[in-house]
């Protein structure tokens, strides 16, 4: 599906670039629409590609070829870069969580987010 959406994007951008028009700016809601059209397409492409980089499932991310959350992945977050046409996404390393803001959470919460392996790690400080 999200290879599908990709390629519907890319008709997208086709059609956005003939989009036209009439009038001026004052009133004309058409106007303020043809012109966040390109950048929703962009932020559309930015979304497909970084879900179709990440190889887990994690809270609103679900993916069924990678159904289990990944340890590795909790540590990345996924960047794009709007580059001519198209769309780079780049893996940045993040921080691990210091153990004085993960007690702030309630742990059933943070299940959905991390594997036990993980909250056992940062509860014994080993993280």
């Amino acid at each position: 599906e999200l290879k599908q959406a990709l390629v519907e994007i890319e008709k997208f951008k086709e059609r956005a670039a003939r989009v036209g028009v009439k009038g001026t700016r004052q009133y004309n809601p058409a106007w303020h629409i043809a012109l966040d059209l390109p950048h929703q397409l962009v932020v559309s492409e930015c979304i497909a590609r970084a879900a179709l980089g990440r190889e887990e499932s994690r809270g609103g991310h679900t993916r069924d070829d990678f159904a289990k959350m990944s340890p590795e992945w909790r540590q990345v977050n996924l960047i794009c870069y709007a580059e001519g046409n198209g769309v780079r996404v780049e893996k940045q390393a993040l921080p691990t969580i210091p153990q004085e803001l993960v007690t702030l959470f309630d742990s059933s919460e943070l299940s959905k987010y991390m594997t036990q392996a993980e909250l056992d790690s940062i509860a014994q400080g080993t993280a």
